[in-house]
């Protein structure tokens, strides 16, 4: 079984029926009764509120998309981040992003048929990731969306975790619980890829700033402390008794 470590980084919608869907769904506050005032809300806050519904799409598999994915393959296999160009249709990174997962696949799992020829796929793959269910239902959502074949690497809708994926949130926290993975890496003395102040709340910015080498560095350091915290928390690391 080949071990492959995935993270995302997701961004809100980019087209303008996404930034129409976020005024839409924007409200003023209920407490606001009187026609004039809820005219001035919309003048002076409302803008500012479309910006933030728009922006919380990043969270949404419907609405948002991908900005950059990140893997890593086997127990010691580099982490690996692509991020999607400024001017590359999502439909296209993907497909570029779901062939570099492949490969690294083939070339730490070679499998070839009776004739010799390569296997479509290499022996089975066990995905884990932080919060595990949010990216791989993330990437489901948007491979549908484009009308891409799904990887054989991701378990279909409806699996669970631990039987058909890892998550060390739920390993940790157990079913329904929650840490983040910063938090997580503190306890277990893994270093935090949040460690230079860098979050998932930068992440639209960054990719939209074109700052794509640090979104990447940032992306990869997450596969590689939830990978980490993984080994530490089933044991397979050097010193483990």
């Amino acid at each position: 079984m080949t071990l492959l470590t995935i993270d995302v980084e997701t961004l809100p919608g980019q087209t303008e029926a996404a930034r129409e869907q976020a005024r839409a769904d924007t409200r003023p506050p209920g407490t606001l009764k009187k026609a004039e005032s809820i005219a001035a809300w919309w003048e002076t806050e409302g803008p500012d509120a479309i910006e933030a519904t728009w922006r919380k799409q990043a969270l949404d598999p419907a609405a948002g998309e991908l900005a950059a994915l990140g893997f890593a393959a086997g127990e010691d296999g580099p982490a690996l981040s692509l991020v999607r160009r400024l001017d590359e249709p999502e439909g296209e990174f993907l497909r570029r992003a779901l062939a570099a997962v492949d490969t690294v696949l083939r070339e730490v799992s070679p499998a070839v048929t009776a004739s010799g020829e390569p296997w479509p796929f290499p022996e089975e793959v066990y995905v884990i990731g932080h919060n595990a269910e949010f990216d791989l239902g993330f990437v489901r959502a948007r491979c549908w969306a484009n009308r891409i074949r799904l990887p054989r690497w991701i378990p279909k809708p409806g699996s669970r975790a631990p039987r058909d994926y890892g998550d060390t949130m739920q390993i940790f926290s157990g079913y329904g619980g929650r840490i983040s993975l910063d938090r997580l890496c503190r306890c277990l003395g893994v270093p935090s890829p949040k460690a230079d102040g860098t979050t998932g709340a930068d992440v639209f910015d960054l990719w939209q700033s074109g700052q794509h080498d640090a979104l990447a560095r940032y992306n990869a350091a997450d596969v590689q402390a939830a990978r980490s915290c993984w080994l530490v928390m089933t044991g397979h690391y050097e010193g483990a008794v």
